[in-house]
Protein backbone atom coordinates (compact mmCIF):
# COMPACT_ATOMS: atom_id res chain seq x y z
CA UNK A 1 0.00 0.00 0.00
CA UNK A 2 1.44 3.16 -1.03
CA UNK A 3 1.08 6.71 0.69
CA UNK A 4 0.55 7.51 4.54
CA UNK A 5 -0.91 5.50 6.72
CA UNK A 6 -4.23 6.47 8.06
CA UNK A 7 -4.51 7.10 11.99
CA UNK A 8 -5.70 3.90 13.58
CA UNK A 9 -8.46 6.04 15.23
CA UNK A 10 -10.37 6.92 11.94
CA UNK A 11 -10.22 3.06 10.98
CA UNK A 12 -13.72 1.30 11.00
CA UNK A 13 -13.50 -2.02 10.25
CA UNK A 14 -15.70 -3.73 8.40
CA UNK A 15 -17.33 -7.17 8.73
CA UNK A 16 -16.88 -9.82 6.20
CA UNK A 17 -20.22 -8.89 4.41
CA UNK A 18 -19.09 -5.60 4.00
CA UNK A 19 -21.31 -3.75 6.50
CA UNK A 20 -19.42 -1.41 9.43
CA UNK A 21 -19.19 -3.30 13.26
CA UNK A 22 -20.81 -0.23 14.88
CA UNK A 23 -23.88 1.82 13.55
CA UNK A 24 -21.98 5.11 13.04
CA UNK A 25 -25.22 6.96 13.03
CA UNK A 26 -26.32 5.81 16.60
CA UNK A 27 -22.73 6.15 17.87
CA UNK A 28 -23.48 10.11 16.43
CA UNK A 29 -26.64 11.00 17.74
CA UNK A 30 -25.33 9.59 21.20
CA UNK A 31 -22.25 12.07 21.62
CA UNK A 32 -24.49 14.64 20.22
CA UNK A 33 -26.93 14.39 23.16
CA UNK A 34 -23.75 13.77 25.30
CA UNK A 35 -22.55 16.90 24.40
CA UNK A 36 -25.41 19.38 23.56
CA UNK A 37 -25.36 22.30 26.22
CA UNK A 38 -28.12 22.53 28.40
CA UNK A 39 -30.70 25.11 27.92
CA UNK A 40 -31.22 25.40 24.23
CA UNK A 41 -34.64 25.54 22.78
CA UNK A 42 -36.05 26.25 19.77
CA UNK A 43 -34.26 27.26 16.81
CA UNK A 44 -31.11 26.99 18.40
CA UNK A 45 -31.48 23.83 19.26
CA UNK A 46 -32.47 22.60 16.30
CA UNK A 47 -29.65 24.66 14.26
CA UNK A 48 -27.19 23.10 16.77
CA UNK A 49 -28.57 18.98 16.18
CA UNK A 50 -28.46 19.75 12.52
CA UNK A 51 -25.05 21.53 12.29
CA UNK A 52 -23.96 19.03 15.55
CA UNK A 53 -24.58 15.91 13.80
CA UNK A 54 -22.07 15.39 11.03
CA UNK A 55 -19.39 16.72 13.25
CA UNK A 56 -20.26 14.29 16.24
CA UNK A 57 -19.80 11.28 13.49
CA UNK A 58 -16.97 8.76 14.91
CA UNK A 59 -15.20 9.35 11.60
CA UNK A 60 -15.09 12.79 11.97
CA UNK A 61 -14.78 13.47 15.48
CA UNK A 62 -14.26 17.39 15.81
CA UNK A 63 -16.99 18.34 18.65
CA UNK A 64 -16.23 17.73 22.19
CA UNK A 65 -17.54 18.82 25.32
CA UNK A 66 -14.62 21.14 25.53
CA UNK A 67 -15.34 23.34 22.10
CA UNK A 68 -19.42 23.29 22.35
CA UNK A 69 -19.40 26.26 23.79
CA UNK A 70 -17.98 28.15 20.70
CA UNK A 71 -20.10 25.51 18.71
CA UNK A 72 -22.72 27.24 20.46
CA UNK A 73 -21.67 30.44 19.29
CA UNK A 74 -21.42 29.37 15.97
CA UNK A 75 -25.18 28.35 15.81
CA UNK A 76 -25.89 31.85 17.56
CA UNK A 77 -24.19 33.49 14.36
CA UNK A 78 -26.15 31.13 12.32
CA UNK A 79 -29.35 32.55 13.09
CA UNK A 80 -28.33 35.78 13.44
CA UNK A 81 -27.22 35.60 9.84
CA UNK A 82 -30.60 33.58 8.45
CA UNK A 83 -32.72 36.43 10.41
CA UNK A 84 -30.54 39.23 8.68
CA UNK A 85 -30.72 37.56 5.03
CA UNK A 86 -34.58 37.33 5.80
CA UNK A 87 -34.63 40.93 6.71
CA UNK A 88 -32.26 42.54 3.89
CA UNK A 89 -34.28 40.15 1.36
CA UNK A 90 -38.03 42.23 2.51
CA UNK A 91 -35.90 45.40 2.54
CA UNK A 92 -33.31 45.60 -0.01
CA UNK A 93 -29.66 46.12 1.26
CA UNK A 94 -29.94 50.85 -0.22
CA UNK A 95 -32.55 53.26 0.73
CA UNK A 96 -32.62 56.31 -0.35
CA UNK A 97 -32.43 59.48 1.83
CA UNK A 98 -33.11 63.30 0.77
CA UNK A 99 -29.85 65.54 2.85
CA UNK A 100 -29.44 68.90 1.84
CA UNK A 101 -27.38 68.21 -0.36
CA UNK A 102 -29.84 66.35 -2.52
CA UNK A 103 -31.02 62.61 -2.79
CA UNK A 104 -28.42 60.24 -1.62
CA UNK A 105 -28.47 56.61 -1.78
CA UNK A 106 -27.04 54.67 1.08
CA UNK A 107 -26.48 51.18 2.70
CA UNK A 108 -28.84 50.01 5.43
CA UNK A 109 -27.19 48.69 8.73
CA UNK A 110 -28.29 45.69 8.38
CA UNK A 111 -26.25 45.07 5.88
CA UNK A 112 -22.70 45.81 8.00
CA UNK A 113 -24.25 43.44 10.40
CA UNK A 114 -25.01 40.92 7.44
CA UNK A 115 -21.06 41.06 6.68
CA UNK A 116 -19.59 40.99 10.43
CA UNK A 117 -21.66 38.01 10.92
CA UNK A 118 -20.56 35.86 8.03
CA UNK A 119 -17.15 36.86 8.45
CA UNK A 120 -17.64 35.34 12.57
CA UNK A 121 -19.45 32.46 10.80
CA UNK A 122 -16.58 31.68 8.45
CA UNK A 123 -14.25 32.28 11.27
CA UNK A 124 -15.83 29.83 13.25
CA UNK A 125 -16.45 27.47 10.40
CA UNK A 126 -12.24 27.19 10.10
CA UNK A 127 -12.06 26.54 13.41
CA UNK A 128 -14.58 23.48 13.51
CA UNK A 129 -12.90 22.49 9.83
CA UNK A 130 -16.50 23.40 7.85
CA UNK A 131 -14.62 24.48 5.24
CA UNK A 132 -12.58 22.84 2.32
CA UNK A 133 -10.02 24.66 3.19
CA UNK A 134 -10.08 23.79 6.82
CA UNK A 135 -10.98 20.37 6.22
CA UNK A 136 -7.81 19.77 4.39
CA UNK A 137 -5.91 21.79 7.23
CA UNK A 138 -7.06 19.12 9.46
CA UNK A 139 -6.81 16.16 7.42
CA UNK A 140 -3.06 16.57 7.14
CA UNK A 141 -2.50 17.87 10.46
CA UNK A 142 -0.34 14.76 11.98
CA UNK A 143 3.53 14.43 11.73
CA UNK A 144 4.86 11.95 9.55
CA UNK A 145 7.45 10.13 11.55
CA UNK A 146 10.95 9.19 10.55
CA UNK A 147 11.81 5.95 9.34
CA UNK A 148 15.74 5.77 9.85
CA UNK A 149 17.42 3.08 7.98
CA UNK A 150 19.88 0.50 10.08
CA UNK A 151 23.53 1.65 8.64
CA UNK A 152 24.80 -2.19 8.97
CA UNK A 153 21.66 -3.12 7.00
CA UNK A 154 21.41 -3.71 3.27
CA UNK A 155 20.30 -0.14 2.99
CA UNK A 156 22.92 1.52 4.68
CA UNK A 157 24.87 2.49 1.50
CA UNK A 158 22.07 5.42 1.31
CA UNK A 159 23.04 6.94 4.64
Amino acid sequence: MRGRKPAEEKVVPLTEDGGSLHNLEERAKARLEEIRPEGLTGQLRWTFDRMALPLCHPTVDRLNRTNAFMFKQLCKAVLRFERLELELEELTEIYESETRNGKQIKSRPEVAQYNETFRQIRSLANDFGMTPAAERGLSGGGQMGFNFTDPNGPEGYLT
